[in-house]
């Protein structure tokens, strides 16, 4: 039965539950629009450089991230199973597993940054770009910390104080900014290799205020938080689901890298434009994962009870959630198209451009709202298997030719890139809710 809000009560519960979620993904991702927003007043090369980078670290950075989605549901599962001292034994076991994998990619990532120089890119771009790497490679270890004990916190709905760190971030962020990038309160201005060290300090400031809370929040001694000793069978239990999840992850960034590669092949000016449309995109993109993020919890939850029932309204509740939400976020894009990447850039051409993109970007925001959730709900269910190679077939076997195809050999440039979104989107959500369906329906 709906209510007079038009949400019944397993949307509602979900919506509660993604809330402090949703708000805590768009915060991290307002630092990287406050980036593009500060860096764009340098210049559309020092946005280039910026958009470089972070395609560069795009494939190891979600892959790290991909890795930390396990936990949530898992301590869900120990949750609905009321076994509450495995939770706190399973998380520290899954934090050394992805800290010890985060600093051999972040070496991997020092020790051959000089590929910056060897992409056919613009030289004055990669050049800006490099101390701007090194800078935001370093981050990637205290984020990477900070989302796994967050993990923790949603996966026992107790998501409000992450919520505020993260909100808190944008204020430290946007100053570190401020002061560095321009120069400012003494210190030499710096530009974009500033606004890498601000990202690495709140990085840093964020991890350790959420580990004190964590060790001092009292309803958390009953999960036995401060049991360290490694397990091997933890351990395995952990790189059973996350290492599948953390290739799902790597899969999808992975094509928009390699496509975003490819528009940098067409000029400075193209690739500023994607930046803005992507980075607009990807925002949005964090509430679906908010609804994702509480899909699995809810999933995880009704599966370690034994209530498959349960598990399969919550999964088809979190798909209709994110269907209504695409529509709105659509016609957003198609409304202001011209407007919204008047706030990146001055540059004219560049405003066209992106404004061309939100409408792509429009087109497959259902689809990629959808497998958002679709990846989520399963995940709940534990189930990594098959979704991991739709994954790859979707994103490497259609995204990444048919965007070069098209981009490259029918001459549409950028525009053939994004279709090459589209497509890839379109199949991976039609993939995944066929196999939740077919799973829960027994």
């Amino acid at each position: 039965m709906r209510n007079r809000y038009f949400l019944n009560k397993d949307q509602t519960q979900l919506l509660i539950l993604a809330l402090p979620i949703i708000f805590g993904n768009l915060s991290q991702m307002l630092l990287n629009i406050i980036d593009a927003l500060m860096v764009g007043q340098l210049g559309y090369k020092e946005l280039a450089a910026s958009s470089l980078v972070n395609n560069i670290l795009g494939i190891p950075f979600v892959a790290c991230i991909g890795l930390t989605t396990a936990i949530s549901p898992i301590i869900a599962e120990y949750r609905g199973t009321m076994n509450n001292t495995a939770c706190g034994r399973f998380l520290n076991n899954a934090v050394f597993s992805v800290i010890i994998i985060s600093v051999c990619i972040i070496f991997g990532i020092l020790i051959f940054g000089n590929i910056i120089y060897g992409l056919r890119q613009d030289p004055e771009v990669a050049s800006l770009g490099k101390p701007f790497l090194n800078w935001m490679t370093w981050s990637i270890l205290p984020m990477i910390i900070y989302l796994s004990i967050k993990q923790f916190y949603d996966g026992l709905e107790q998501n409000r104080f992450p919520m505020m760190v993260s909100l808190g971030s944008i204020f430290l962020n946007t100053f570190l900014n401020y002061i560095l990038v321009f120069g400012h309160c003494g210190f030499p201005a710096m530009g974009l290799e500033g606004s890498g060290i601000a990202t690495f300090i709140t990085r840093l400031v964020m991890v350790v205020v959420l580990l004190i809370h964590f060790y001092q929040f009292v309803p958390f001694k009953s999960y036995d938080i401060f049991n360290c000793k490694l397990s091997i069978m933890l351990i395995k239990k952990f790189l059973k689901i996350s290492l599948p999840s953390s290739w799902q992850y790597t899969s999808e960034i992975g094509a928009f890298v390699i496509l975003a590669i490819i528009v940098g092949w067409f000029g400075a000016i193209q690739q500023a434009a994607h930046h803005i449309a992507i980075s607009i995109a990807a925002a949005a993109f964090m509430i679906s994962m908010g609804l994702s993020t509480a899909g699995s919890i809810k999933v995880g939850q009704a599966m370690g009870s034994g209530d498959i029932s349960s598990a399969r309204k919550f999964g088809f509740n979190a798909l209709l959630l994110a269907f209504y939400y695409a529509i709105f976020v659509g016609i957003l894009f198609v409304l202001f198209r011209n407007v919204i990447p008047q706030a990146f850039t001055k540059e004219h051409e560049v405003i066209w451009i992106a404004g061309q993109l939100l409408l792509f970007a429009a087109a497959f925001q259902i689809s990629d709202a959808l497998q958002a959730v679709g990846i989520g709900i399963l995940r709940g269910m534990q189930d990594v298997k098959l979704p991991t190679l739709y994954t790859t077939l979707a994103y490497w076997g259609i995204g990444i030719p048919l965007g070069y195809f098209l981009a490259n050999t029918l001459k549409w440039e950028v525009y053939g890139v994004w279709t090459g979104f589209i497509v890839c989107l379109t199949v991976m959500a039609f993939l995944l809710i066929a196999r939740f369906n077919k799973i829960t329906l027994g």
